[in-house]
């Protein structure tokens, strides 16, 4: 080997080496399918409804977002429940003449809602030696989808033109399940998105912020769930579990929500015998969160009749409210067919699961990730008698968050939501 070609490899392993140092841990590629490309985009706004533009520090055509009269907004998003799509307005073709995508990534970064602290992950693709969709958190990058940088037709990238303004859309895609396996966000989560390119592959320093560092605030706060019913509008409380429980004479409720924003807190109202509803306490909520909330409230029902029934009527910080669906509790511990009582809710290191079987056919009781992979049998019965059981949950291997509970008996299925707190 030659001097100068010892010192090309060399330099070529450092580079390698500098690449694991920026981007810590890098994943394997995760075998997805490129969905279908939406129909329309979502213009992504200020948190006034104003448009996002980008007007006076491009340099590379290809790389820095723009706007045009014809198409004010500089970024868009859309989602299919399963794909997030993001698009950038830029003013030249990323996929340039000689067959090749230019060298730059197209980065968006995301907060929690409030905007503050530092960003909870990078979705991105990267051109270097090849083209790559990239999921990354604090620590490590997930390799999504992987292609050639002369592959014009990448299924989870595209280029196109921006109607008749004369500039291009670039628009990329990744599934809803790497971002909750890797950044825990789901539809439901609430999020800020911002915009911007690199030519260094992390930094961002091309933005529709001139002359300034990252910054959230002023940005929407939306969900891909708000985006995919054709809204940034966020829903101020997302109730994802109500249960009430009979200890002796004392009624308990739980209640968890995933997400809150401006949630002053909640009315706890009670109607005994189909009566009228009265108010019995208040709880205070949150205010701005997205990570799951839990709640417990406690009254005595020693004067109360046999069926009693209470809801929460949730209240924002501006005075609107909301009335959440009741439940009902009853006295006599009537059965319930499928999954009846899972306690403690949330689940801390364990969960007692109550269930009645349907019939007598095979049974089984399966506990879920919100991605749809099984982490948990609880139960595996053959055709048998009917009745109840109880089941017991141990949870301590699992990660924080929230879980489906399926009962499967002979063709029909029950399904409990559960919230798994991690202590």
């Amino acid at each position: 080997m030659t001097h100068n070609n010892a010192v090309t490899v060399m330099l070529r392993r450092l580079a390698a080496v500098a690449t694991l140092l920026l981007f810590s841990t890098v994943a394997g590629h995760a075998q997805y399918t490129p969905g279908s490309w939406p129909v329309t985009f979502l213009d992504y706004t200020d948190s006034t409804g104003g448009y996002i533009q980008d007007i006076s520090d491009y340099s590379q055509a290809e790389m820095d977002v723009i706007y045009s009269s014809s198409t004010p907004s500089s970024v868009a998003v859309a989602t299919d429940g399963t794909h997030a799509f993001f698009r950038f307005q830029l003013e030249g073709n990323p996929l340039q003449n000689n067959g090749q995508w230019a060298q730059c990534s197209w980065i968006v970064t995301l907060s929690d809602p409030t905007g503050q602290g530092a960003p909870i992950g990078w979705i991105y693709v990267t051109v270097s030696s090849g083209l790559t969709v990239e999921v990354r958190d604090q620590t490590t990058t997930d390799v999504i989808y992987s292609y050639s940088k002369k592959n014009t037709t990448p299924g989870a990238v595209r280029t196109l033109p921006a109607g008749s303004s004369g500039f291009f859309y670039m628009d990329f895609q990744v599934p809803i399940a790497a971002l909750t396996s890797r950044l825990g966000i789901t539809t439901s989560t609430p999020v800020r998105f911002f915009y911007g390119t690199s030519t260094s592959g992390s930094v961002i320093n091309k933005d529709y912020m001139s002359g300034s560092t990252v910054s959230f605030l002023g940005l929407a706060t939306t969900s891909l769930e708000s985006i995919e019913n054709g809204s940034l509008i966020l829903l101020p409380v997302e109730l994802i579990s109500f249960n009430a429980f009979l200890k002796g004479t004392t009624a308990e409720l739980r209640w968890s929500t995933a997400t809150e924003v401006n949630n002053y807190g909640f009315a706890v109202e009670r109607s005994v015998g189909a009566g009228p509803w009265r108010e019995r306490g208040f709880v205070h909520g949150h205010g701005t969160s997205s990570t799951p909330r839990h709640y417990v409230w406690r009254e005595d029902l020693t004067q109360a009749g046999q069926l009693v029934a209470y809801r929460l009527r949730q209240i924002d910080r501006d005075g609107s409210e909301e009335l959440l669906p009741a439940v009902e509790l009853n006295r006599s511990h009537a059965a319930v067919q499928g999954i009846g009582s899972v306690y403690p809710q949330p689940v801390g290191g364990s969960a007692n699961i109550e269930y009645t079987r349907l019939g007598d056919g095979p049974l089984s009781i399966t506990l879920h990730d919100l991605s749809g992979r099984m982490v948990q049998r609880l139960v595996d019965l053959d055709a048998g008698s009917t009745g109840s059981g109880t089941v017991r949950l141990l949870s301590q291997e699992l990660p924080a968050g929230t879980y489906l509970l399926l009962m499967h008996e002979s063709g029909r299925l029950d399904s409990r939501r559960i919230i798994i707190d991690g202590r």
